[in-house]
């Protein structure tokens, strides 16, 4: 049987083409020819499938192309082995592991690797991200130097599996095998896979098992793209369950496709880096980058205007400045019509498209303001090089005379759209312009505005405009260009104004008998007055109107002064009993009269009129008798209940003094400190009965009654009764305390006392020491006030 198979080969050898036995329980996939590592005979690796039957290794021989099938080793150290390579699996991200068989039974349908060693170094060999379990076995193969396949030169290699009744063999050309760049030389990884009808496949995976390879390839592309431009991807992966394209910039047309296009963004120079990711059904990745270099678009430059005249415009050139070439859409430019040529580059070249828009202008009709006709014996006009509408050009001939009518052609300068014109000139004799205004005027007389048109028909224009009746001057008449006539002078004369005199009083008091104005002048102008009669109680201006010529008008300004109103006190306070007291007769602001009544006695009205001759106003005096305002207010300063006395406004207060309820004075000033005076009155008892005595700045005299319920300014926070003389006491000395109860923080009575003032000095009722912390006191007074709060007790030192 083995001399019909090896004859099989060499014919398949032969034909190039691999064949295989039939196969019913096994089939051989995928042998590593190449290992990695200087112990090659330890690390040789086949794949082989189980058919639909179970097969036990104890039957397996195996018939290797170099040395001979040494049987299978299932111990610790290959459990070793598996282990560290499902360890490698996981890290990798693969779902699936190795499995020993168990009894030697391989289960039908299993994928198996077999190793050629159970010595295999498991670094250099990676199953990888692996998603389907398979069962390994390894030869009892301590051979450390010879491999079991031949790697390099020519010719046919065969490998049989069997098991008993069942076999596979597969055949591959050892001069096909190739390196990781598929290059046909053995190298590190050289792997051949077979279809299940025998046929041989060469690949390179580098050193990995030859299991099915998890991987993907971005494919290549060009080093440079044109910006904007799309490109055709092509990426190929191995074991995946899908694909997903990434770039840094730049969209794809489907990025979930191996074969997709890529569309480069506009404005990117940088380098762009596409990726194309690969996942496996275990959710583990792999990825592979290209990097595309964008070359930035050239715009294409012309020398080319915008804008051309009406029936000119020049050929649109195939190639741009730059050196694009291209083709124009239309074609060639329309010198009738505006519109818009479109540069397409040709293929092949990274450039832009370039739009010109031409505008074609109708030629500029030159416009001049000149004159159709001119004076004859004027001087010889100069025609101007530049129209009004900002042509430049020349005429022919330059000057117009004005001795012989004639045409004159204005020429258009070249470069500018515009047409030739004609103009034509008539020469015309002159006309002496003749006016009949009057030509004497009195000083400031209304302005004459002066005639643009001359009694014989003449138009011009003067200057001055208008005559000025403030002094003589000649006006200068100019006839209008067109008009042919000669221009004249007008000498105008202006009289001087005669100024009216008169003796007037100026200045007046408010009420009094006001001046008549007279209509003659001092030096005898008549006239009229506006207003006619001086006002007594307000100022003003009044205007003289003369009623002959050349006569000035003349204004009076008047002043009505106010009456003065002497500077009295116009309302006073005083006392009832006061003694009365002349009035003075001579006001502060310098104003002398009298006064009704003469004396102030008392409440009433007091009436003052200025003498006679002075500008002054009546005064009235109002006295009133003086009455109490002011407030007396109790409050807390500090510790201490004090009383003050508050004025209101108007109200001065000149001294303060306090009294008790004897009439004793116990204080002066306008604070009584109450608690400052209880300190000296130990057997004082509440209500305390006061007095405010306030004399006022007029010496009024005024006795407010205050009456003091209680004073709880002074309670103190705290006892320290260490002996110093400084809170040694829960001191309530002139509160008018008549019970004082003292509980600890459970509402336990620790103290009370009936009429207190000092006497706990944190002491119980029993007298014993109470222990330091804060006490609750409910004090309770003679005038049925209670008061609570908080006390803190600090024990004797």
């Amino acid at each position: 049987m083995r001399k019909i198979f090896l004859t099989l080969v060499l014919l398949a050898g032969l034909l190039g083409v691999s064949h295989r036995t039939s196969a019913q329980c096994i089939q051989i996939e995928s042998i590593l020819v190449d290992a990695c590592g200087a112990q090659e005979g330890l690390n040789e690796m086949v794949r082989f499938k189980v058919g639909n039957a179970a097969v036990n290794t104890s039957n397996l021989l195996v018939d290797w192309p170099n040395n001979n099938w040494q049987g299978l080793l299932q111990n610790a150290t290959t459990a070793a082995k598996v282990a560290a390579l499902n360890a490698d699996i996981a890290a990798a991200g693969g779902c699936a592991q190795l499995i020993e068989p168990t009894g030697g039974v391989l289960p039908a349908n299993a994928t198996v690797i077999l190793v050629s060693s159970h010595m295999m170094d498991t670094a250099l060999n990676q199953f990888g991200a692996i998603t389907q379990s398979m069962y390994i076995i390894f030869q009892n193969n301590p051979d450390t130097v010879s491999g079991h396949f031949a790697n390099f030169g020519a010719g046919l290699r065969t490998l049989e599996i069997s098991f008993g009744s069942c076999s596979d063999a597969v055949t591959y050309n050892r001069a096909l095998l190739v390196d990781a760049d598929g290059t046909t030389t053995a190298a590190d990884g050289a792997t051949v896979n077979f279809t299940p009808s025998g046929t041989a496949s060469y690949v390179n995976y580098g050193c990995s098992a030859p299991v099915p390879p998890f991987s993907v390839d971005a494919g290549s592309v060009p080093a440079s793209v044109c910006q904007g431009s799309t490109l055709a991807l092509s990426g190929s992966a191995v074991g995946y369950q899908s694909v997903l394209w990434t770039a840094s910039a730049g969209t794809f047309s489907d990025a979930t496709s191996l074969n997709t296009n890529f569309t480069l963004p506009a404005g990117v120079t940088s380098p762009i880096t596409i990726t194309i990711t690969a996942t496996n059904v275990c959710n583990a990745q792999v990825s592979s980058v290209v990097t595309i270099t964008p070359t930035a678009l050239q715009t294409p430059t012309f020398l080319l205007a915008t804008t051309y005249c009406q029936g000119s415009a020049p050929a649109l050139p195939p190639v741009s400045q730059n050196g694009i070439a291209g083709s124009w859409f239309p074609s060639a430019i329309s010198n009738t019509a505006s519109g818009t040529y479109l540069f397409t580059p040709n293929p092949g070249q990274c450039a832009d498209s370039f739009t010109l828009q031409v505008t074609i202008t109708t030629p500029v009709v030159p416009v001049f303001t000149l004159e159709n006709t001119v004076c004859s014996q004027s001087a010889p006009i100069t025609l101007p090089t530049t129209s009004n509408n900002g042509i430049n050009g020349i005429w022919e001939p330059p000057v117009i005379s004005t001795t012989n009518g004639g045409s004159y052609v204005f020429t258009p300068a070249a470069g500018q759209c515009a047409s030739l014109i004609t103009h034509v000139v008539t020469v015309a004799p002159s006309v002496e312009p003749v006016f009949s205004f009057a030509t004497t005027y009195c000083q400031g007389a209304p302005v004459v505005t002066l005639p643009t048109v001359s009694d014989n028909g003449i138009n011009g224009l003067w200057n001055p405009p208008a005559i000025s009746t403030n002094a003589s001057a000649t006006y200068q008449f100019t006839p209008l260009i067109n008009s042919c006539a000669s221009p004249v002078s007008v000498l105008v004369t202006i009289t001087d104004l005669i100024a009216p005199e008169f003796n007037l009083t100026s200045t007046y008091c408010s009420g009094s008998v006001t001046d008549a104005l007279p209509t003659v002048s001092n030096n005898g102008i008549q006239g009229e007055w506006n207003p006619s009669v001086i006002s007594n109680t307000a100022s003003g201006s009044y205007v003289f109107t003369p009623s002959v010529l050349c006569a000035s008008a003349y204004t009076l300004n008047v002043v009505i002064t106010d009456a003065i109103m002497p500077d009295f006190d116009t309302s006073v306070v005083v006392c009832a009993d006061a003694t009365a007291v002349e009035l003075e007769n001579v006001s502060p602001n310098g104003i002398s009269g009298t006064w009704l009544p003469a004396f102030l006695s008392g409440a009433g009205t007091y009436v003052f009129t200025p003498d006679a001759g002075q500008c002054a106003q009546v005064l009235t005096l109002t006295a009133t008798a003086a009455q109490a305002d002011f407030t007396v207010g109790q409050f807390c300063q500090g510790t201490s209940a004090v009383l003050e006395v508050n004025a209101n406004p108007g109200f001065e207060i000149n001294a303060v003094s306090w009294t008790d309820a004897a009439g004793n004075t116990v204080a002066t000033g306008e604070i009584f400190n109450v608690s400052q005076w209880l300190a000296n009155q130990p057997s004082a008892t509440f209500p305390l009965q006061f007095a405010a005595v306030v004399t006022a700045a007029q010496g009024c005299e005024f006795v407010e009654p205050v009456a003091v319920n209680a004073v709880w300014c002074g309670i103190p926070k705290g006892v320290s009764a260490n002996g110093d003389q400084a809170n040694d006491t829960f001191n309530l000395t002139g509160l008018g305390v008549s019970q004082l109860k003292i509980f600890n923080r459970y509402g336990q009575e620790v103290y009370s006392r009936r009429d207190y003032t000092n006497q706990w000095a944190g002491q119980s009722n029993n007298g014993h020491e109470l222990p330091d912390a804060t006490y609750y006191y409910v004090i309770s007074t003679y005038s049925g006030e209670v008061k609570t709060g908080w006390v803190y007790l600090i024990k004797k030192a």
